[in-house]
């Protein structure tokens, strides 16, 4: 990372990329047209086996705000992400799909924020769903914090830690939003190697301070078959995203499958306990993290019972 301010973009965008040349020129085409043009756009492509590397090196002979970069072999999902961020020099920084879509004022109003309170870490957009037409559809899991008591932007650690625990498939709008640079460096793992790391990520950052949500929609989902999210349907399906590679079966398999489980709530604890927070918003935090284990073993027996179980 340079040295020098101001020879620093303001925003860095890095764009993780496999096989994404369906909708990636919508994408690239979104990030570019931002009406605030003090941005790099970093792409890293994991080792892609379609037309993404060509697409990817015309934009950038147009574009001197895009640096391309492109895997020997592809090292997963997670390292992908984290390569973008290790890769980007701005004071700010965003993730951006290569199938979503984002609004032309999204980093402007973003960093017009960040810049005048230095309480927010991040800054994201309301979410809407668009299909492979880009006709809108629904987001059953998003969330809006506009009108909640309990707000990430409460200048209150505990509350925000509260309320990212228990809506922890709340991750699409945040995830993708403008986020200090500088927070996003001093997590413990940045996206962590598990099958919630979105989610473990935003509840590091939300104990390092507040986030913001942008009342305007600025930033469109794309839901399609082909999403990573939607092929990962079952346990087993997230787990060999996570591990590059198939659980397998017996009873090798189960504890595979099981260890997230365990892994999160220590990355819980040591999330908690590493934080700058006083003592005893630690331990709020920790029994709150009790009452959502309570909760999820009670929603699992639950799916279970119903059969709808995620296990296969």
């Amino acid at each position: 990372m340079p040295a020098n301010d101001t020879t620093r973009p303001t925003v860095s965008v890095g764009m993780p990329v496999y096989n994404g040349e369906r909708y990636l020129e919508e994408a690239l085409t979104s990030v570019l047209a931002q009406s605030f043009d003090d941005f790099e756009l970093v792409i890293s492509d994991n080792a892609s086996t379609d037309r993404t590397g060509e697409i990817c090196r015309s934009y950038a002979a147009k574009d001197d705000r895009i640096r391309y970069f492109t895997m020997a072999q592809n090292l997963g999902v997670i390292e992908n992400f984290n390569n973008v961020f290790h890769l980007s020099t701005g004071r700010y920084f965003k993730w951006a799909a290569a199938d979503d879509i984002c609004g032309p004022d999204y980093l402007g109003q973003a960093v017009d924020i960040l810049d005048r309170d230095p309480t927010v870490v991040l800054v994201w957009a309301r979410t809407v769903g668009i299909d492979g037409r880009g006709q809108p559809v629904a987001l059953p899991n998003e969330v809006s914090d506009l009108n909640s008591p309990h707000s990430v932007y409460s200048p209150d650690p505990v509350v925000r830690f509260r309320r990212l625990i228990r809506n922890m498939w709340w991750v699409d709008g945040p995830f993708y939003g403008v986020m200090r640079s500088r927070a996003l460096a001093e997590t413990r793992w940045l996206h962590p190697p598990h099958i919630s790391g979105d989610q473990i990520l935003l509840t590091e950052l939300s104990l390092k301070g507040r986030f913001y949500e942008l009342p305007g929609e600025a930033f469109y989902s794309r839901v399609h078959s082909h999403k990573t999210s939607r092929q990962q349907q079952s346990l087993r399906d997230r787990a060999a995203l996570v591990d590059q590679k198939a659980p397998g079966r017996g009873p090798a398999s189960w504890w595979r499958l099981l260890r997230g489980y365990p892994q999160r709530l220590g990355m819980y604890t040591m999330i908690i306990w590493g934080a700058r927070i006083s003592l005893i918003q630690k331990l709020a935090c920790q029994a709150e993290v009790g009452r959502t284990v309570a909760w999820w073993a009670w929603f699992r027996t639950r799916q279970v019972a119903s059969g709808a179980s995620p296990w296969r």
